[in-house]
């Protein structure tokens, strides 16, 4: 069974609830799923993670400081190529529209497509990832569980 990392930064709980939400749906889908916030995880846990999803509130168009430093740290699996081929994907809160959130998804994208993962789109909602402004509602929710079939489908290709 696939193992996926969940790794996100939730200062109010919404990227936290988006985060559960994601976890469900990879569950439904038969993987095995871990959450961590960024603050706890290991750059080994990383590395032995068949996929990784990347969460954060956006602040000023981007991601959190948190997730950035995160990103950073990764550059330490990068020279062996840890990261590359496995399954990559994010999803992002924000206040409000236009608040910046597609740009704090492609942030996080940019940094797994530079370590060389593969990361799916939505045809239907948000295109790069789940997305929820304020408080993650039912459309949200629904998005995170779709994404995650998404992503579960690619997880499966990919292992095939």
């Amino acid at each position: 069974m696939a193992k996926i990392l969940i790794v996100y930064y939730s200062h109010g709980g919404n990227t936290r609830k988006m985060a559960e939400a994601v976890a469900e749906g990879l569950r439904e889908e038969g993987l095995e799923v871990t959450l961590r916030r960024v603050a706890e995880v290991e750059m080994d846990e990383v590395a032995a993670a068949d996929g990784l999803i990347l969460g954060s509130p956006c602040y000023f168009g981007n991601m959190a400081a948190d997730m950035k430093r995160f990103l950073d740290e990764s550059i330490k699996l990068f020279g062996k190529g840890e990261l590359e081929g496995k399954p990559g994907g994010a999803f992002v809160s924000t206040g409000g529209i236009g608040g910046g959130g597609e740009l704090a998804l492609m942030s996080l994208l940019a940094g797994q497509l530079i370590h060389g993962m593969v990361v799916p789109g939505l045809r239907r909602g948000g295109h790069l990832g789940p997305l929820a402004i304020g408080e993650p509602d039912d459309r949200v929710r629904d998005e995170c569980r779709r994404y995650a079939t998404v992503y579960a489908n690619l997880v499966k290709r990919l292992s095939a």
